[in-house]
């Protein structure tokens, strides 16, 4: 695979410029001349997968914009109440239903969690197992010692090796049993606990993106926790611009490029934003289910591909793969791109990029 990047006539190979943690959409000022007038809008919040979503649109009128962005705000939040494996609601077997009868019964559920944990069992096959939705066990570890050094940083600590090896005992994804004909989902290893931060919030992305296709909805890019989908073109003439913001403030820039996205995905898997910090050490939330630890040899990698699913679980496995691996996996997809970036500065990006980046 080349490393080579034109940017405005410039070949690049590996380049000390400012690339990417988190994603921003750059929607620079200026609309086309069309037909019929159209203005920007903007919404957000902060329920849906606990994290900021940002549904950003050009419309005829502020009216028509907020009937859409309220639908989808809708639909979201139906999503994280499927997939919310912490919490439990009136009325609904959830994530967390399946994990609270492990080992103890089939859980009936709705179509929207067997395709998701479908997805993920396809994603843990082509990623050679590094991203896992079945390694719940593992996570909980981390997570719950990231909320002690949130708390109390003074006295963070990491889990003990040995319990990180005994979680992993149970991390088996083939303990992971649908039946699409009786619509469970069963869990034959007891201790097994599903954890799909890696599909969740990607699948989601995409579901909501096709009912806007289905409703004739154009002009929209939806961003929930970095997670970009460009729906149409941004006024129906100019492509939506979506920025790679730098992981380190102390760069300098806010960004490195802008990609022209069309009908497109753009994810970022980084240690920029959850972490904690041991003797002057980072320990971040991606684990690398082969040493059970964070791993740290990029800062982020992001991933640009039709699908936000596929986006989502890919930068998570790019990011515990090396170079080497990571590229031939990228190689072997089509339509499917990918940048890595390192601690210093330097970075990679896969060679069908080329023509899809601005400065």
């Amino acid at each position: 695979m080349k490393k080579e990047v034109n940017v405005l006539g410039r070949q690049i190979r590996r380049g000390k410029r400012i690339l990417a943690f988190g994603i921003i959409v750059a929607l620079l000022i200026g609309l086309s001349a069309c037909e019929q007038r159209l203005e920007r809008y903007t919404e957000t919040s902060l329920e849906a997968f606990d994290t900021v979503t940002v549904i950003m649109g050009y419309d005829t009128s502020e009216r028509a914009f907020q009937e859409k962005a309220n639908k989808l705000q809708e639909l979201l939040w139906e999503y994280h109440r499927l997939y919310d494996i912490y919490h439990d609601y009136d009325g609904i077997n959830n994530l967390k239903t399946i994990n609270d009868q492990a080992g103890i019964a089939p859980v009936p559920v709705e179509d929207a969690i067997l395709d998701m944990l479908e997805y993920g069992i396809e994603m843990y096959e082509q990623t050679g197992g590094k991203t896992n939705i079945a390694m719940g066990s593992v996570l909980a570890l981390w997570h719950e010692k990231r909320s002690q050094a949130e708390a109390d940083p003074e006295h963070a600590s990491l889990p003990e090796k040995e319990d990180l090896e005994e979680a992993a005992l149970h991390t088996d994804i083939s303990a992971l049993q649908i039946d699409r004909e009786a619509g469970t989902v069963f869990l034959a290893d007891p201790k097994l606990r599903l954890d799909v931060g890696a599909v969740a919030k990607g699948f989601a992305t995409d579901r909501l993106a096709e009912y806007a296709i289905e409703q004739g909805w154009t002009h929209l890019t939806l961003s929930i926790g970095g997670n970009i989908r460009t729906i149409g073109k941004k006024d129906g003439e100019e492509s939506w611009r979506v920025g790679i913001q730098t992981p380190d403030s102390s760069w300098g820039k806010s960004y490195f490029c802008l990609l022209l996205l069309d009908d497109l995905s753009l994810v970022t898997s980084g240690s920029y934003q959850r972490y904690f910090t041991i003797d002057g050490k980072q320990y971040h939330h991606i684990i690398n289910p082969d040493t059970l630890f964070p791993e740290n040899t990029f800062l982020s990698v992001s991933v640009v591909c039709e699908s936000s699913a596929k986006g989502d679980a890919l930068s998570t496995a790019l990011f515990n793969m090396s170079l080497e691996d990571g590229e031939r996996l990228i190689e072997e997809m089509e339509g499917t791109e990918a940048v890595w970036i390192y601690e210093d500065g330097e970075y990679v990006s896969s060679s069908g990029l080329e023509g899809k980046l601005m400065e």
